[in-house]
């Protein structure tokens, strides 16, 4: 990680958003939270400004730093953010890194990008630990890891492109039926939907990168996946961006 900016925390937005005295909007990297009217979205929040609000953080980063936006209507400068890990000054003087504190506490979800995922191997441990103890999000029935059935259907309701910002992001749980790979991209469809199949997808510079398991190897295999939903030629998909969105389980 390489260190950045210092700051004061001046408010905090739904459970991943942060916004420094000096006017820096930050975006919490590698996770997620719930926002607007999603179940435990004011939990999450309330989680943030416990942790952060009005304390001293350092920013470091370990992959994009920023983040930038069209102008909104009326703006001609466009929107910015600060895509950083997160480490917070405590009234005792101890320093902690708030990616972890949030993960642990079931206040976030890990979401790491392909321009972003330095430290989604310990994070990911810290939300297998924290859902397996049913802490806080993960105690709710609406975090649960979706079944392919379901993920299918989301999927289809949805009827997006998976690479849309504004696309579901879900967690599926299921068996690969068949995997394939072709030249420049690969398809593992899934056990447990109905027509049309399910399929985690993978194409374009996401694939060419891939770094995870041998995708070709995957039929049979007991997965988790996390990523966006969307359909194409009227087939549901996920859109595995980077090998930190797929793990292996063992039966």
């Amino acid at each position: 990680m390489e260190r950045g900016e210092e700051g004061r925390v001046a408010r905090v937005f739904a459970g991943d958003t942060l916004l420094l005295e000096d006017g820096t909007r930050v975006f919490l990297a590698e996770i997620d939270a719930p926002s607007g009217e999603a179940p435990y979205a004011a939990q999450s929040q309330g989680e943030l400004e416990a942790l952060a609000l009005h304390r001293e953080v350092l920013l470091t980063y370990g992959g994009e730093r920023r983040w930038v936006g069209r102008p909104r209507e009326g703006e001609e400068a466009p929107r910015e953010a600060a895509i950083a890990h997160v480490f917070v000054k405590s009234e005792g003087g101890r320093w902690f890194w708030l990616q972890h504190e949030l993960v642990s506490r079931g206040a976030a979800y890990v979401r790491a990008r392909p321009n972003n995922h330095a430290r989604a191997g310990e994070l990911l441990q810290l939300e297998q630990r924290a859902r397996a103890a049913a802490r806080g999000m993960w105690g709710q029935r609406a975090y649960r890891p979706s079944t392919v059935r379901a993920a299918a259907k989301a999927a289809t309701d949805a009827n997006a492109n998976c690479l849309r910002g504004d696309a579901p992001f879900r967690i599926v749980e299921g068996r690969v039926a068949d995997a394939r790979v072709f030249e420049s991209r690969a398809s593992l469809r899934m056990e447990g939907a109905t027509e049309p199949p399910f399929s985690l997808v993978l194409f374009g510079d996401n694939f060419t990168n891939w770094d995870g398991p041998d995708l070709a190897s995957l039929t049979g295999a007991h997965v988790r996946a996390r990523g966006t939903l969307g359909v194409y030629r009227d087939e549901p998909q996920l859109c595995l961006e980077h090998s930190s969105q797929l793990e292996l389980l063992t039966d």
